[in-house]
């Protein structure tokens, strides 16, 4: 349901949080912990810090880390920042044309799945990752 952005945006911040008192983290060091290209962390951690749902420094001693403010935000902020909120109204399948008048083989059942989702993850900060 959520692309690879997504998803690996959200790994590196649940990631970031389990290892906390690393600080700051280089996109080398992230995407060599993770199993992610590089080009391709790169390019989604830099989305995540101009909106603002992670923070960084440039120069010497920089990287990406997560501020108390950070830690503060739901999560949709993450899913509309690279998929936008849109992603809970598509088909599971794919298909173009599925909707309630016109449902595909599982759209009962994931409709109520994404909605539970949507839910969840509006009202669940980035720090409640750690209690989950």
């Amino acid at each position: 349901m959520f692309s690879n952005s997504t998803k690996y945006a959200l790994r590196t911040i649940v990631h970031m949080l389990e290892n906390a008192d690393q600080g700051k983290w280089t996109v080398v060091d992230l995407a060599e912990e993770l199993s992610i290209s590089k080009s391709y962390l790169s390019k989604v951690l830099q989305q995540l810090a101009k909106a603002g749902i992670i923070s960084s420094t440039k120069g010497r001693g920089g990287g990406f880390f997560l501020s108390e403010e950070d830690l503060q935000r739901p999560l949709i902020d993450i899913v509309e920042c690279i998929d936008g909120r849109n992603v809970f109204n598509q088909c599971v399948l794919g298909l173009h044309q599925c909707s309630d008048s016109n449902p595909c083989a599982l759209h009962k059942d994931f409709k109520e799945f994404k909605q539970g989702l949507e839910q969840t993850i509006c009202h669940e900060s980035v720090k409640d990752l750690l209690s989950n």
